[in-house]
């Protein structure tokens, strides 16, 4: 999550302290013969190694990565500013399919206005708009970026992944604005230090370092100025968007995805309710040690910032790229358990699967979990029922699964066979982590590739919507399993599912 979070500097014995000291190609595999001569030893040896120029976590070596670099861009705040910015990027998105038609006319491969409009260069234009606009179009876009290609052309689905990972920050003096207004024109003696620039942006707001006079390190969280008063003439204005391009199925049931996306943007603009939430969460995992769950600082927190305390560790990628296997499934497994213990146990799911609110600190052997603004807490009769659809396919009862998606609002009953058949097919394919008696291999595994199968068979002979609170915990289940998938873990899924549904009530 950005510069400062998650990343071990390399600075000793380089001329210039933001070089990456594998830049060459001779210096990767030194770099990889460094892994394979660390990842072997026991950790007693480590100090024996030499790598006096790469830090280390126990027996694993994490090199300096190339710093973040978050482009600065001002917030458009009014909502004729951000009006303006739509009607900006439809042009340009617009001029950008015309001239692409009218250079293939010349060419023996015609192009359709359709296809040039959903192709790889105004999927570009519309990541960089995205971004540059925040709010409730970037929040959109980050629902949009975890569906399949059946539901979304390729190229615009890696343009709302793109714009998932990155938001322009704000300039200096629209940072300063905020701070004055909401802590006050002395904002700078509430703190020993602040860094200025984020480490970290997001759809609806950009983090930063500080230092309280008490010396704790914290991370303060800042809201993008206009980004609540324009909620509802954002998402009108991207849906008129999404209408004209005509790239969304109408079984796709987009005003329901946006009223949902409406609701929640709300309730994460209030950085208030945003600290309610994250006390509860830890308070729930309070006895469970293997996660930490940063402790909030009410006093400095308003409703357009919110002050935490600031954690430490690898992100995702790092995890990816330089742990060993054993310690993935151990990483692998405490996401799949934090994902079913809050949704089983405590009914209030952190349903943001962005791989960025997880971080593991090696030394605390702790899984970090950040960002509690998607927080939702789901009915109990509503658990009742999705608990016995899991069950369902854990233990491979097809009618099961079918009779409690009647009484959920999955389906409505009057489906065709076909419908019904494919939809249970979906639930035994997302269940069979938890049906495989053993270790299941994320990284062998087949599941995108049946569910995509099954996909146009659902979009074409659907009949409703999926029941609201499902927008939330699916976005949240699909992070863990892609997660998961990322570090390529071997987990026995079925125990954490089956001791959880023992026990509940």
């Amino acid at each position: 999550m950005g510069v400062i979070r998650g990343v071990l500097r390399v600075t000793e014995g380089l001329k210039d302290p933001n070089q990456n000291l594998f830049d060459q190609d001779q210096d990767l595999q030194i770099k990889n013969n460094l892994n394979q001569e660390i990842l072997s030893q026991p950790i007693q040896n480590i100090e024996n190694t030499q790598s006096d120029k790469i830090d280390k976590i126990d027996n694993i070596i994490i090199i300096k990565n190339k710093e973040n670099v978050l482009r600065e861009n001002k917030v458009p705040e009014s909502s004729l500013q951000r009006a303006l910015q739509f009607s900006g990027l439809g042009l340009n998105l617009t001029t950008n399919a015309l001239k692409k038609v009218l250079v293939s006319t010349f060419s023996e491969q015609k192009v359709t206005f359709k296809q040039a409009l959903i192709s790889e260069e105004n999927a570009e234009i519309l990541a960089q708009g995205l971004c540059k606009m925040r709010g409730a179009p970037l929040k959109l876009a980050q629902a949009l970026s975890i569906q399949e290609d059946e539901l979304i052309p390729k190229p615009i689905r890696q343009a709302f992944e793109k714009a998932r990972e990155s938001a322009d920050v704000m300039p200096q003096y629209q940072l300063e604005k905020m701070l004055r207004e909401e802590l006050g024109q002395d904002w700078e003696s509430k703190f020993e230090s602040f860094d200025i620039k984020p480490f970290a942006a997001a759809s609806i707001g950009q983090v930063h370092r500080a230092i309280l006079k008490d010396k704790q390190v914290v991370a303060v969280k800042i809201q993008y100025p206009g980004v609540k008063q324009s909620i509802d003439s954002d998402l009108s204005n991207i849906k008129r968007v999404m209408d004209y391009t005509g790239i969304f199925p109408k079984t796709m049931f987009l005003d329901k995805l946006i009223a949902n996306t409406r609701k929640e943007l709300y309730e994460e603009c209030d950085y208030i309710v945003e600290a309610e939430k994250q006390i509860r969460y830890r308070n729930n995992f309070s006895e469970y040690k293997q996660f930490a769950i940063p402790n909030v600082i009410k006093e400095l927190s308003t409703q357009r910032i919110l002050v935490s305390e600031y954690l430490e560790g690898d992100n995702l990628d790092q995890v990816a790229e330089h742990y060993p296997q054993y310690l993935r499934n151990s990483i692998g497994r405490m996401i799949m358990e934090v994902t079913l213990v809050e949704l089983f146990k405590f009914r209030f799911m952190q349903s943001d699967p962005n791989p960025s609110n997880f971080y593991f600190n090696r030394k605390l052997n702790k899984l970090i979990l950040l960002d509690f603004g998607a927080a939702h807490e789901y009915d109990k009769s509503f658990i009742n029922d999705y608990i016995e659809i899991i069950h369902g396919a854990a233990s491979n009862n097809r009618l099961k699964c079918l009779e409690k998606s009647k009484n959920i609002g999955f389906l409505t009953g009057e489906e065709s066979i076909r419908m019904k058949e494919a939809h249970v097919d979906s639930i035994m394919t997302v269940g069979e982590p938890f049906r495989y008696d053993g270790e299941f291999d994320f990284g062998a595994q087949q599941l995108t590739k049946k569910i995509y199968e099954l996909m146009p068979i659902m979009l074409k002979y659907r009949l409703r919507p999926p029941p609201q609170e499902v927008y939330s915990l699916h976005r949240k289940l699909s992070g863990a399993y892609l997660m998961n998938m990322r570090l390529q873990t071997k987990i026995n899924c079925r125990d954490i599912f089956m001791n959880l549904y023992d026990s509940y009530k």
